[in-house]
């Protein structure tokens, strides 16, 4: 039996950029199905039609979930929260971008789902609290990042000074026994990851990893953590 394994970092690079390219060709908003579901899709926001990772969290994250309540960080499309949603989660959001909001509240309406979203700065504008917590978070976190400026604001959170914020206000938006739950791939600082945890008393572990297939011969990983108060 063949072993599928990720591809090299600098054939994940190219096949990165390719993609990033190939997503910004488009300058209005389009539809597509993804996964499990017809969405509409903004420029401004990453589009689950080129980066694959948004379909596989929302096929693993159901299983840990199990139909608890459920906050998304970061919305894009809100095709993951799409699929929590119809697996029977009470599902929230928030993102930064307006766009998002906009875009994920018509992508509810379309598949026939609920959920309550707004735009917000991480927690800023969270009153409630959830079972769990998920942000697909910018993995890079350092300037070795090669891209544009609207590339780097998705993909590059400098120095984790987001994530830290994330992680520390996280435990004021669980119930009891809830935990946050991270989307992210190998060549982030996993083990900034781990000291950011640790600072705030978190204990964290790995309990998912997976790939995807990005075309042209190249397969990324990912994982999801899951992190909880001690």
């Amino acid at each position: 039996m063949t072993t599928i394994s990720p591809s090299p970092r600098l054939d994940w690079d190219r096949r990165q950029s390719e993609l990033w390219a190939e997503s910004c060709a488009h300058k209005d908003i389009y539809f597509e199905r993804v996964g499990n579901f017809d969405i509409c899709l903004h420029p401004s926001v990453l589009s689950p039609k080129y980066f694959p990772e948004t379909v596989w969290f929302g096929e693993n994250l159901p299983p840990i979930v199990q139909g608890k309540s459920f906050l998304e960080v970061g919305l894009g499309t809100g095709l993951v929260s799409l699929y929590l949603a119809a697996s029977g989660s009470v599902v929230a959001g928030v993102d930064i971008n307006s766009k998002a909001v906009e875009i994920t509240k018509k992508n509810f309406a379309s598949n026939g789902q609920i959920g309550h979203f707004v735009v917000s700065d991480v927690f800023e504008n969270v009153t409630e609290k959830y079972d769990f917590v998920f942000w697909n978070h910018p993995w890079a976190w350092d300037g070795s990042l090669q891209a544009d400026d609207e590339k780097l604001d998705m993909f590059l959170d400098e120095g984790y000074v987001t994530l830290k914020r994330f992680i520390s206000q996280a435990k004021n938006h669980l119930l009891d026994a809830g935990s946050v739950l991270l989307g992210t791939v190998p060549y982030a600082n996993l083990r900034a990851i781990e000291e950011i945890c640790a600072a705030c008393r978190y204990a964290q572990e790995i309990v998912r990893e997976g790939l995807g297939d990005l075309g042209n011969g190249v397969t990324e990983q990912y994982y999801i953590i899951q992190i909880r108060p001690n």
